[in-house]
């Protein structure tokens, strides 16, 4: 799955722009009780003021004046160095580049350079939770990687009356393994578990669905 379809679009999220001042920017991010703002420019994406970054630097590194301070423009605390991706960024991707940094939301630019949305850490995770979550019952199967080993595992979960509704594959780097989580509908769940033991597949981590 791509970004664009868990990203927040432009049009619904509150900006700022880079010439406005730091006491604009401070009663936006209060009065929606948000974290960080993105600046901008026209159609462009400038950076980022953070609320944290914003108080820290008043209380222990500014020294002149309240007023003077709410009056300087957001460009004097803004974070421009951000990574951005594009629409058609995996999710996989965004959530890795979570990992490798420390910020609230991803910009999403688009092939013209515009800024057209963000990708925050609560999207992603509901994605995962989503495609890891309760309401199916699930497995993982430890296996050889050799040619055939996945629509062997499908062609038995279907003939047991199972239908996947996620699947995904890892690898451990433990010798030749691979990891196959598996997610399934089906009346009868025990009959796909016995199905697959019988084709001597290491069956794991079964959990049953708590959707009822």
């Amino acid at each position: 799955m791509r970004v664009r379809a868990i990203m927040i679009p432009v049009n619904e999220l509150t900006c700022i722009q880079i010439e406005d001042s730091l006491k604009k920017a401070i009663e936006i991010i209060d009065k929606n009780n948000l974290l960080s703002l993105p600046v901008v420019k026209e159609k462009q994406f400038i950076g980022v003021l953070s609320k944290q970054y914003t108080y820290e630097y008043f209380f222990k590194e500014y020294t002149e004046s309240k007023e003077e301070f709410l009056k300087q423009p957001v460009s004097m605390l803004m974070k421009s160095k951000v990574d951005s991706i594009s629409e058609n960024t995996q999710i996989e991707e965004a959530a890795a580049l979570f990992i490798s940094s420390k910020v609230r939301f991803i910009p999403v630019i688009n092939e013209k350079s515009e800024f057209v949305g963000i990708v925050t850490q609560q999207a992603v995770f509901k994605q995962y939770q989503n495609m890891f979550g309760e309401k199916y019952n699930s497995f993982v199967i430890y296996t050889y990687d050799y040619k055939g080993v996945g629509a062997k595992i499908l062609e038995t979960i279907s003939k047991a009356g199972g239908n996947i509704r996620n699947l995904i594959v890892s690898h451990p780097d433990v010798m030749d393994l691979v990891e196959i989580f598996v997610r399934v509908d089906s009346s009868d769940f025990e009959k796909v578990l016995k199905a697959l033991k019988k084709q001597n597949f290491n069956v794991r981590d079964i959990k049953y669905s708590q959707s009822e």
